[in-house]
């Protein structure tokens, strides 16, 4: 099993799927993004804090990363500027809950709540 700090240094793609931290602290920072090669993308399509942003975009300005791609943002709407602007980071809605399938399974957890809540 590699560590956190191996998988960084050896990726091309880096795509985050985790919640976030207990504490609300980034889990993504400037020390993580050191340890990346110049050639990675990052991805965070998870939960918007698990970025530091300013340091993302310090990180793509020094070239020490090639590019992002983010869904979620620290602040939502998205607020910050650096992150809105920047040419090397990808910006889209944060929506796959809002396919049909989601949609369906969505109420289908809804009735068996209501089910389990109230005596039928």
């Amino acid at each position: 099993c590699e560590t956190k700090e191996e998988v960084l240094a050896k990726a091309d793609f880096v795509s985050l799927h985790i919640p976030a931290a207990a504490d609300g602290k980034a889990v993504i920072g400037a020390a993580e993004l050191a340890l990346m090669k110049e050639s990675a993308y990052l991805i965070n399509i998870a939960r918007g804090g698990l970025v530091d942003e300013d340091a993302l975009c310090d990180a793509l300005d020094a070239g020490k990363l090639a590019g992002a791609a983010l869904d979620v943002f620290a602040k939502e709407p998205l607020a910050n500027e650096r992150v809105m602007k920047h040419s090397k980071i990808s910006l889209t809605p944060h929506i796959g809950g809002s396919t049909k399938e989601a949609q369906g399974r969505i109420g289908m957890e809804i009735v068996d709540i209501i089910k389990d809540i109230l005596p039928l």
